[in-house]
């Protein structure tokens, strides 16, 4: 009889307890419990444990690894947490966090990721506000050749793990989900890499992986609803150099800096060859970006049936070509398609609705000088195609197309466009036929575009109002109807796409040519995977740009109560008072008033989630607002990781400091060759005692350019002596200075930074100071080249 033998359970993994450095080389089960493993190595070469071997089994179940203790500030988070390098190699069961780098595998095919929390490990402290951009918080993600993504920390980094799986993984919390590089023919399903602070999934030279049945939601930083919206190079998902053939499918890839951001690389741009290729993004959605729902360029993909909405641009394909952008969901973007120098791209079988301009497509009057690729390939924007498409309720310019050859505008269903063209330069080869117009009254179509076969219906609907200023800022209304803003996303969208058609709108239009098209979309549906979640946000979900809530920590999770204030700000008509709505958000439970200054509250107690208006005396301003507030209801977990139980009273908040400074600043050129501020120190100085080129005063010394800060001042080679009085209590303070490139930095007489003299991008100084009550502050400052900021914050720390 062999039945015994083979119904018996496998025998139990032998066990073992960690330590410090542990290196484990054959299949074990851990010890459950929480350990506490410091590790300060975070470029490979060390780690708390050590996994080595083939063909082994590590079981986690039970156990906690942290590199730092709970309460420890993100960015003081170091090390690197376990450290795997061996051929099939599987985790289960971990739980990793507090470590600069969750999870490190090198050289490790076949590698096994399953059913694993990655949370809460290092990200950095941001220094953007509400107000004010902080230049000092983009990032860099062009090389990795070396490694150089550690610097950002990750969750999961696989460095040549061909062949991996990683399933059932959560990391949230930090900056970096999973990161890889040089990593081919993987799998990534029914994970969480979300609320992050940087990039949720990220590829570099790695090719013919599959992302699937994934949440990349809230991977956004450099946010400020009304205010800015820059992204600063987060995103959802990031596809770097030469990566190919990858498969991105039904993933929820929402409210990132970028949905999904893709460049060829540095190797395309020297050369103009190669490119990340062949990526085909199917039944995503990419909706809420700050930039671009799908950012693609110098390269060839299909982006197909996927929902692209409430972004500045729904996709920016600078350079692509051959690229094929069909049966996707585009709506409320400022650009909902902007491509320029494009070539052989073809936009089929679209839905455009309430977008701000729908085509945008030009060509600039020349390249940059310092690119290879211009000077490998041909750049000239040409031969579009735009067929079969649903255009409506567009407020700006529908179709803004310059100096481009060969556009084909055809079989379009157009509806209530407030100007249906923008056309400038050049357009040798358009044609606009066999399409039709909706609306009050029928368009004067251009004389440039001769309108071939198109027919006009009248119609009396309305065009619905317009949701997106041209700047990519979701506009704000004086009341806010939430039933109304989140209704805006609620649109018909399959992302399996089981049985696609063109909108029924355009079902009297419709040929064997356009039900080509509708088969070719359905066939290239790639299969769910068995077992595969819905990801997508379920109905009734908070969404939107106006739910991305970006503080210095990064993206809020609604975990924990928050404090936050929306615009607009209404003054009082006398003058006196301005009044403020805050949102009070937050898992469910009650609020209470601990204490408050600088202001009153309509309230003193409520629900969460709430609100409450806050009232400023203007007649009597104070250097600190300041609400404390009180939680009592459900779990709270917080931006570290730590855990409220249900019934804790929790402290939570809102905090902005307004130290009054008079600033007087001035501007200066200075030579290269002599009188360069790092080694020409006297002729530097001589300059900065002549006549300035331009002079002002400001009450915030916030210089941020691309170029000369100032009419009459250069675009390079510049410098800036800025002093401010200071009207403030005595007391300790806190100053932060953000400079590009150098400055030195004065308070009455003493020198109080002097380490940022140097040749830098935007970076970020601080010192503790101590006013007297009469203060000055004396800054001097250069700028060599490229982009220039002087930013100068005062905070009370008493």
């Amino acid at each position: 009889m062999l039945w015994p033998i083979l119904l018996a359970a496998p025998p139990a993994l032998p066990e073992v307890t960690l330590t410090p450095g542990m290196k484990i080389t054959s299949s074990v089960r851990v010890r459950p419990g929480t350990y506490i493993l410091p590790n300060t190595k975070e470029d490979g070469t060390g780690a708390a444990i050590f996994i080595e071997g083939d063909n082994i089994t590590i079981d986690l179940s039970g156990v906690t690894i942290r590199g730092t203790e709970p309460t420890v500030e993100p960015d003081q988070r170091t090390g690197t947490g376990l450290l795997i390098e061996g051929t099939g190699v599987e985790i289960r069961n971990a739980k990793v966090h507090g470590y600069k780098v969750g999870i490190m595998a090198r050289h490790s095919p076949g590698l096994k990721i399953t059913n694993s929390d990655l949370s809460y490990n290092w990200k950095q402290h941001l220094k953007s506000t509400l107000e004010k951009e902080d230049t000092s918080d983009w990032m860099s993600y062009h090389q990795n050749d070396k490694n150089e993504w550690l610097r950002y920390g990750a969750a999961l980094y696989l460095d040549n793990c061909d062949r991996f799986e990683v399933r059932d993984v959560v990391a949230r919390g930090g900056q970096n989900g999973l990161m890889m590089t040089r990593t081919d023919g993987g799998l990534v399903w029914n994970s969480d890499f979300s609320f992050l602070s940087s990039v949720g999934v990220g590829m570099y030279r790695s090719s013919g992986n599959r992302i699937m049945h994934n949440n990349i939601d809230w991977c956004v930083r450099g946010y400020s609803h009304g205010v800015y919206n820059r992204g600063q190079d987060s995103t959802g998902i990031l596809i770097y150099e030469q990566s190919h053939r990858n498969v991105f499918a039904y993933n929820s890839v929402t409210h990132g800096g970028d949905g999904f951001f893709l460049w060829a690389g540095q190797t395309t741009m020297d050369t103009g060859e190669g490119g990340c290729n062949d990526n085909l993004l199917f039944g995503n959605d990419f909706s809420h970006a700050p930039t671009n729902g799908i950012e693609a360029t110098f390269s060839r993909n299909q982006f197909v049936n996927n929902k692209v909405m409430e972004c500045w641009h729904g996709v920016w394909g600078g350079y692509s070509y051959d690229t094929l952008i069909a049966g996707n969901v585009f709506g409320l973007n400022a650009e909902a398609i902007a491509i320029e120098h494009g070539q052989d791209n073809k936009i089929l079988g679209n839905t455009f609705r309430r977008d701000r301009n729908v085509l945008r497509i030009w060509q600039n009057a020349s390249q940059d000088p310092n690119w290879g690729y211009p000077k490998h390939r041909d750049t000239k924007s040409r031969d579009l195609t735009f067929e079969w498409n649903l255009v409506a309720d567009v407020d700006g310019p529908a179709f803004w197309l310059t100096d481009t050859e060969n556009i084909s505008l055809r079989h379009n269903l157009m509806a209530r466009l407030a100007k249906p063209f923008e056309l400038k330069g050049n357009l040798p080869g358009m044609r606009f036929e066999n399409s039709e117009y909706r609306g009050a009254t029928e368009p004067q179509w251009p004389a440039e575009v001769p309108a071939r076969n198109v027919s006009f219906v009248p119609s009396p609907t309305p065009a619905a109002p317009p949701t997106m200023q041209g700047s990519g800022n979701v506009i704000v209304a004086e009341k806010f109807d939430q039933r109304e803003y989140l209704s805006r996303f609620n649109v018909p969208w399959d992302p399996y796409a089981r049985n696609w058609q063109l909108p029924g709108a355009m079902d009297e239009m419709k040929t064997a040519e356009s039900g080509a098209l509708e088969q070719m979309i359905y066939e290239m549906a790639p299969s769910p995977l068995r077992g595969g979640k819905d990801p997508f946000l379920a109905a009734g979900t908070l969404r939107g740009r106006r739910y991305i809530l970006v503080d210095e920590w990064g993206p809020y999770d609604f975990q924990s109560p928050k404090l936050w204030p929306r615009l607009p700000v209404t003054t009082s008509a006398d003058g006196k008072t301005q009044t403020q709505v805050f949102d009070i958000l937050g898992p469910v439970g009650k609020w209470q008033v601990r204490s408050s200054k600088g202001v009153t509250l309509s309230a003193t107690r409520g629900q969460v989630p709430g609100q409450v208006t806050v009232t400023t005396d203007l007649e009597n301003p104070s250097a600190i607002t300041e609400i404390q507030l009180e939680f009592v209801g459900q779990q709270t977990v917080d931006y570290r990781g730590v855990v409220s139980p249900a019934g804790s009273r929790v402290p939570f908040g809102f905090r902005r400091t307004n130290v009054p400074i008079q600033w007087d600043v001035k501007h200066y050129a200075w030579q290269k060759d002599t009188s360069d501020p790092r080694t020409q120190a006297e002729a530097f100085a001589a300059i900065l005692k002549g006549a300035p080129l331009a002079q002002f005063t400001t009450n915030r010394l916030e210089i941020t350019a691309y170029g000369s800060p100032r009419a009459g001042v250069p675009d390079n080679y510049w410098a800036t002596v800025a002093r401010g009085v200071v009207q403030a209590a005595p007391g300790r303070y806190r100053l932060r200075v953000t400079t590009d490139d150098g400055c030195r930095v004065r308070l009455n007489g003493q020198e109080v930074i002097s380490n940022a003299w140097k040749y830098q991008g935007p970076t970020e100084y601080a010192a503790e100071v101590v006013l007297k009550g009469q203060d000055v502050i004396d800054i001097e400052h250069f700028e060599i080249d490229g982009y220039a900021t002087l930013m100068v914050r005062l905070e009370p720390l008493d």
